[in-house]
């Protein structure tokens, strides 16, 4: 069977939706989606149709009663400022309204039944009762006029209705009205302009905007299956480890980069040593095959039989880096050669003749010089390892031929 045949064959994975996702979409999304319209529609109509009104007018008829009170706090019930009216059946008696204490109002009244305004029954209209001042009535032919006394903080009279404008600052004020007569009958408003109104809107402007989260939630997260959500959850705290072993990764090349540069040099003088030894245990190889140790006749005999170009090549100067000194006598440790405390001994075991070790005895003292503060180049340094390496070749070829002897 071939396999695209397989993959037929093999069962599908569901790809569409699960029944989890299809309630939380199909069910509960939308319920969610009608109360939030809901809510933002009664926000709406409570912002402009179902606006509470700033001006608010409420009314009450009295009748058979000369004096009206109100009770105190009622006069600043809605706002501070309010304007109250009385108007009088009949147009030839003298209506008058006084604002004082509850003190002096109660003791003006006192023995004379009234009417007591004590509130609001609704946003139109204003709640009395009636009741009797405690005392006996001190009226007489001698008395002072209503409009006259110096009881009232305030005091305003008409013919048949009056107006008046009342601040409230101190909640103990009450209102008197007389109207001039025993059982007369009047119509008494009180008009107030609010200066900040309820905002019943708001509350269903968060319940909706509330509702409407919900909804796309929803639709999204709460629909998805909790092993879903715990991968999602996975990888997103695996990507965050990504980044900071990134980071980590980033900081230690940093630092192996700076660990790198300092280690150059010192690696450039130990290969320059390492070449350097290289040589002489070649040449003590040699002595070796010759048949035992080598000796100062046998290197003058070795050095005269050295082609021109070996001979340039071994006079040319020789560094030495003097932190890979022991690396030197290391090396010649293991070819066999003793080993060398002093610095002639050095050189000697890197196969490089002193100027005082000449078998003459005839270097000057510039050859010294010389010697010892030449400088080796770029090209003659490759040079050197190109003659290095055939030279090892040469001997390598040389060793086999003489084991197969």
């Amino acid at each position: 069977m071939t396999v695209e045949e397989l993959e037929h064959e093999e069962p599908q994975a569901q790809t569409g939706p699960t029944r989890h996702a299809k309630i939380m979409r199909g069910v509960v999304t939308p319920v969610f989606g009608l109360i939030a319209v809901a809510c933002i529609v009664l926000g709406v109509l409570n912002a402009t149709i179902w606006r509470p009104s700033t001006d608010i007018t409420a009314n009450a008829e009295v009748s058979g009663t000369r004096y009206i009170v109100t009770d105190p706090g009622v006069l600043g019930l809605v706002d501070d400022r309010v304007s109250l009216s009385v108007d009088g059946a009949d147009d030839a008696v003298s209506v008058c309204v006084a604002v004082g204490s509850a003190k002096d109002v109660t003791g003006w009244v006192s023995g004379n039944p009234y009417v007591r305004v004590t509130g609001m029954s609704d946003w139109t209209a204003l709640s009395t009762s009636r009741a009797a001042a405690q005392g006996e009535s001190l009226a007489g032919e001698g008395d002072v006029a209503f409009a006259d006394s110096d009881m009232w903080t305030s005091v305003q009279c008409g013919d048949g209705a009056v107006s008046v404008d009342v601040t409230d600052e101190d909640s103990s004020q009450v209102a008197l009205v007389d109207l001039g007569a025993d059982d007369a009958d009047a119509d008494v408003s009180m008009h107030w302009i609010r200066q900040s109104v309820p905002d019943f809107a708001m509350p269903f402007y968060f319940a909706g905007g509330i509702c409407v989260v919900l909804a796309v939630l929803s639709a999204t997260v709460f629909a998805m299956s909790p092993q879903r959500r715990r991968k999602r959850a996975a990888v997103a705290g695996a990507a965050g480890g990504a980044d900071g072993t990134a980071e980590s990764a980033v900081a230690e090349a940093a630092v192996e980069g700076a660990e790198g540069a300092g280690t150059v040099g010192a690696a450039a003088g130990a290969g320059t040593a390492a070449v350097a030894a290289a040589r002489p245990r070649r040449r003590r190889r040699h002595a070796r095959h010759g048949g035992g140790q080598a000796t100062p006749a046998a290197e003058s005999a070795e050095s005269a039989s050295e082609t021109p170009d070996e001979r340039a090549g071994t006079s040319s100067p020789l560094i030495i880096d003097p932190a890979a000194r022991n690396l030197v006598a290391d090396q010649a440790a293991r070819s066999g050669a003793p080993a060398a405390d002093e610095p002639a001994d050095i050189f000697a075991a890197a196969g490089v003749t002193t100027p005082g070790d000449s078998p003459a005895g005839t270097d000057s003292a510039d050859d010294v010089a010389e010697a010892s503060t030449s400088v080796i180049s770029q090209d003659e340094l490759a040079a050197y390892f190109a003659r290095f390496a055939q030279e090892s070749a040469e001997s390598a070829a040389g060793d086999g031929t003489k084991e197969e002897e």
